[in-house]
């Protein structure tokens, strides 16, 4: 014969009592598991209250302004609530923390968290060439022109910053790794969605500069180094434009 479980005597006791003893027992059970639950979720629970507790004296749910006007009020009082910075660092932004108080409404605690959660482990992996297009545009606008791959990684981190900082955490920008796998390269990237990769097409051909450079080296030796700066009558030809002319022609 099997041991009895404590669940089984639990059940044993509960059907000796009286229908009014009964009714208070498992008014009791119920409470006392709340407690608990309240207990193993005891941050999220509080900062709820507090939430609570602002939208009430407000009358609507509180934006941070309004959150940390009272929490400044009751600071040092028996009123006093849980600061504003606490709130955000928990949720992760403001606006989370406005979604949580309005789930509370109908639903526990440990739900909220675990929506939370799954939300935070859902990643989005694959993005489609529109979306990696409207971004690289939008990179490119900031910069006006094809940024490089140190500059896109700068321009994605602002713009995600900026995002949190305005409670927006369901913003997703591609890092340049998916760019690098679909087209091999960061220039591949570019070259696809029509941009002239960085760098390029920013300094005169190097035949021009090399004959520069030359003329000018020419110039020096020929010239000695006290009358470099003697006034040359108007009209002369110096070495680096001679060079220059028949280079041209």
């Amino acid at each position: 014969m099997p041991a009895t479980s404590a669940v089984d005597a639990l059940l044993v006791v509960f059907e000796a009592l009286a229908q009014d003893e009964r009714e208070d027992a498992f008014e009791r059970l119920s409470k006392r598991q709340l407690e608990h639950l309240a207990g193993e979720e005891s941050d999220t629970a509080r900062l709820l209250r507090s939430l609570r507790c602002v939208a009430e004296g407000v009358g609507h749910t509180p934006t941070v302004t309004e959150y940390r006007d009272v929490e400044r009020r009751l600071r040092g009082t028996d009123e006093a609530i849980d600061e504003t910075n606490q709130v955000i660092r928990h949720f992760g932004s403001w606006r989370r923390a406005r979604e949580a108080l309005d789930l509370s409404e109908t639903t526990t605690a440990r739900k909220i968290e675990s929506r939370f959660r799954a939300r935070r482990l859902g990643k989005v992996w694959r993005y489609t060439e529109d979306t990696l297009r409207e971004t690289l545009e939008r990179c490119v606008a900031h910069y006006g022109r094809p940024p490089q791959v140190a500059e896109f990684e700068w321009w994605r981190e602002r713009e995600l910053e900026l995002a949190r900082a305005q409670g927006d955490d369901a913003l997703h920008l591609a890092s340049p790794t998916p760019y690098r796998r679909r087209w091999e390269s960061w220039e591949g990237a570019l070259l696809h969605f029509g941009y002239t990769p960085a760098g390029r097409g920013r300094r005169a051909p190097r035949k021009t500069l090399s004959l520069v450079a030359i003329a000018r080296a020419l110039e020096r030796r020929k010239t000695p180094p006290q009358s470099r700066r003697v006034a040359r009558p108007r009209g002369t030809i110096t070495a680096c434009q001679l060079c220059l002319r028949r280079w041209r022609s």
